[in-house]
C-alpha cells in the first residue's frame, strides 16, 4: 500500500487559518487521490466477458418468425398512420416465407420418440419453445458443453455441474453431522464406562472386611486390664464373615445354583487371603453361579471401534479350577468395495457414501494425545488428452405429441423412416403415433382397429390446446402427472400447474354402449394433490370429450384438422382443502 505523507507548515502571521470545514475537504481530497493511486485498474484478461442474457437467447417463443402489425390506439390518431405504414411495407416488401428452416428428425421404435441429431436443430428447437430433452442431460441438451467445462476447455455455467456440486456439499455436511453425533455417542459411552468403573471400585472397597484390632502388648496397668480374659471374648471380637449377595434368578440354572441353607452360604464363602476380598466358589453347586452366566463387559476405548463388530459370536473356555469364562470373538463383515483397512471409532456407519476415509494408527500418538491419521491416496483417474476432439454423442428426443405439433401445427419438422429412408407424411405420422400409443403397438394386420380414445389423440388434443394459448407443456412424470405447464419455460421459472388428462365419454352413443371413464379412488387424488402442494404447484384435471367412432371416421376423411375439432377440452382446478386455512 502506498504511504500518504502530509506536510504541514506553521501558520504565518497575517494569514487567516483555514476553517475546520476546509480542512476536512482538503483531507478528503488527499485521501481520494491516494486511493486512486493505490487501486490500479484490473487487467482486461481478468475481466470475464458476459454472454447474452437468457431473455436474448430465448427471445423467440416458437421456431418460426411472425411479423405482427403495431398496436392501434383509438385515442391516439398517430398510431393509425403507424399501422398503415407497417402494413404497406409488408405488402410491397413481403417478409420471407415461414418456416424458413425445416428441421430433420428420425423415428425410433425403441424409445417411441423422434430423434434430432443435428446440433443446430437441437439448439433451435430448445431455445425456440423448449421442445424435447437431451438423452444425456436432464432437460437442456448440453452434454457437449458439460464435457468441455469438465476438461477445462471453456468456462461456462452448466446446471448439471452446479447441481452435482450442491449434492456433494449436502453429502459432506451430512457426513460431518453424522461424525459429530458418533463422537458425542462415543464420549457418552466413555463417560458411562468411567462412572461404572468408579462404582465397581467403590463396591469392591466396601466389600473388603475390616480386620478386628489385635490387642497390643501391654505397657502399663491399663493395657493389662484391657486384655481379654478368655477365647470366648476373643471370638466375640471377630466379625462374622459377610455372605456374598446373590442376584435375583432369571432362569432354571440360576435357581438351582442358589444355596439351600445358611450353612451352604457359609461353606461357599471363602476369604481370599491374598487381597482380602470375598469370592464365591462354584465347586459345591450343580450349576454355574449367576455371575458366571453373565457376559463379560468389553471396555470401550478409542482404539477399539464398535463398527463392523458382531457381538453374537462368543467362545466359552474353562480353566483348571472348573470356572468357566466367556471370551468374545471378533467377527468382521467385509463389503465388496474396500476403502480402508481400519476405521476410526468416531466414523459413522456409512463409509461407502463418504468422502475420502481417514485411516488411523492407534499405536502412534502425537504430542496432543490424538491418533495420527492420514488421507488415503485418491484413485488414479483416466487422463483424457485435451487435444482429442470431443464428439457430440447426444441427441434431442421429441415426444410423439411434440413431434406432431412441430410437423402438423407449425410445419417446421420432417420425420424420416429409418428402415426405408423416406419422409413420412402427416397422415402416416398420425397413424404411426396412434399405433404406438397402445401396448403392445397395434401395427400388425391382425391387430384390433384404432379407437378415437387412444392415448395419443387424447394427449395431443391437450398439448395442442395449451400450446395454442401460449403455455409451455412438458412431461410431468416426475411429479406423478401427465403434463406440467410453464408460463414461459423451465429456464425462467418453475411450473405452476400439473395436468392429469382424463377421457370423458359424454356423448349419448358412449352411454348407450355402456362406456365409462377410468375410476380412481379418493386416496389416489389425495396423494397427487399432496405431492403437488409440496412443490407449490396446483392440480388441474383436464377432461377431454371423446367423439364416437363413426363421427371420428367421417371427419378423418376430410382431414386431420376436422377430426381434431371434435375433441373438446374442459379444465377443472383442484385445490387442497385445509380446515385451518379455509374457514
Amino acid at each position: 500500500m502506498a504511504e500518504m505523507q502530509v506536510l504541514t507548515e506553521p501558520p504565518s502571521t497575517g494569514k487567516a487559518s483555514p476553517t475546520p470545514k476546509a480542512q476536512a475537504q482538503a483531507q478528503a481530497k488527499d485521501q481520494s487521490q491516494a486511493r486512486a493511486q493505490t487501486e490500479a485498474p484490473a487487467p482486461a484478461a481478468q475481466q470475464q466477458k458476459r454472454g447474452p442474457s437468457i431473455h436474448q437467447i430465448y427471445a423467440l417463443p416458437a421456431p418460426i418468425r411472425t411479423f405482427p402489425l403495431p398496436v392501434f390506439y383509438p385515442n391516439n390518431p398517430v398510431s393509425l398512420f403507424h399501422v398503415a405504414y407497417a402494413w404497406l411495407g409488408q405488402v410491397f416488401r413481403p417478409p420471407p416465407v415461414e418456416p424458413a428452416v425445416v428441421h430433420q428428425g428420425v423415428w425410433s421404435e425403441t424409445t417411441i420418440s423422434v430423434h434430432i441429431k443435428d446440433e443446430k436443430s437441437m439448439r433451435a428447437l430448445w431455445e425456440q419453445g423448449f421442445y424435447g430433452k437431451g438423452n444425456l442431460s436432464r432437460s437442456e441438451p448440453n452434454w457437449l458443453k458439460r464435457e468441455q467445462v469438465q476438461r477445462g476447455l471453456q468456462e461456462a455455467h452448466v446446471s448439471e455441474i452446479f447441481t452435482q456440486q450442491r449434492r456433494e456439499e449436502r453429502a459432506q455436511a451430512k457426513w460431518e453431522r453424522a461424525r459429530l453425533e458418533q463422537e458425542a455417542i462415543l464420549q457418552t459411552k466413555l463417560e458411562e464406562q468411567r462412572l461404572a468403573e468408579s462404582r465397581r471400585l467403590a463396591e469392591k472397597q466396601a466389600a473388603v472386611p475390616i480386620s478386628s484390632p489385635r490387642p497390643l502388648a501391654p505397657v502399663g496397668p491399663l493395657e493389662l486390664l484391657a486384655l481379654p480374659n478368655s477365647a470366648v471374648v476373643v471370638s466375640r471380637l471377630e466379625p462374622a464373615p459377610t455372605p456374598t449377595p446373590f442376584l435375583a434368578p432369571v432362569g432354571p440354572l440360576q435357581i438351582l445354583a442358589l444355596p439351600n441353607s445358611a450353612a451352604d452360604i457359609l461353606k461357599s464363602t471363602e476369604v481370599n487371603k491374598e487381597n482380602g476380598t470375598l469370592t464365591l466358589s462354584s465347586s459345591s453347586h450343580h450349576g454355574s453361579s449367576t455371575d458366571d452366566s453373565e457376559e463379560p463387559r468389553t471396555p470401550i476405548t478409542n482404539e477399539t471401534p464398535e463398527i463392523f463388530r458382531d457381538d453374537r459370536s462368543v467362545n466359552s473356555s474353562s480353566d483348571g479350577m472348573g470356572n468357566k469364562t466367556l471370551k468374545r470373538r471378533k467377527s468382521v463383515r467385509f463389503s465388496p468395495t474396500v476403502e480402508s483397512a481400519t476405521y476410526k471409532a468416531s466414523d459413522p456407519p456409512s463409509p461407502n457414501r463418504s468422502p475420502p476415509v481417514l485411516f488411523s494408527q492407534p499405536s502412534q500418538a502425537n504430542g496432543n494425545g490424538k491418533s495420527i491419521s492420514q488421507t488415503l491416496p485418491p484413485l488414479p483417474l483416466a487422463s483424457v488428452p485435451v487435444s482429442d476432439p470431443i464428439i457430440n454423442k447426444e441427441h434431442l428426443q421429441l415426444m410423439p405429441e411434440e413431434a406432431f405439433f412441430l410437423s402438423f401445427g407449425l410445419g417446421v419438422l420432417e420425420i424420416t423412416d429409418p428402415a426405408s429412408g423416406r419422409v413420412l407424411s402427416r397422415q402416416d405420422l398420425f397413424s404411426l403415433f396412434r399405433q404406438y400409443s397402445y401396448f403392445p403397438p397395434r401395427n400388425g394386420p391382425d391387430e384390433p382397429d384404432l379407437e378415437p380414445d387412444d392415448g395419443f389423440l387424447v394427449h395431443y388434443a391437450v398439448y395442442h390446446h395449451f400450446r395454442s394459448l401460449g403455455w409451455v407443456p412438458r412431461a410431468g412424470i416426475k411429479f406423478g402427472v401427465d403434463w406440467l405447464l410453464y408460463a414461459r419455460g423451465p429456464v425462467f421459472d418453475h411450473a405452476e400447474f400439473g395436468l392429469i388428462v382424463i377421457p370423458s365419454y359424454s356423448d349419448a352413443w358412449w352411454k348407450n354402449q355402456g362406456k365409462q371413464g377410468p375410476r380412481k379412488p379418493w386416496s389416489w387424488l389425495h396423494s397427487v394433490v399432496r405431492v403437488l402442494s409440496h412443490v407449490t404447484k396446483s392440480l388441474v384435471l383436464i377432461y377431454v370429450d371423446v367423439p364416437p367412432p363413426h363421427k371420428f371416421e367421417e371427419a378423418l376423411k376430410d382431414g386431420i384438422t376436422e377430426a381434431m375439432k371434435l375433441y373438446k377440452v374442459r379444465e377443472v382446478m383442484v385445490k387442497r382443502w385445509s380446515s385451518n386455512r379455509n374457514r
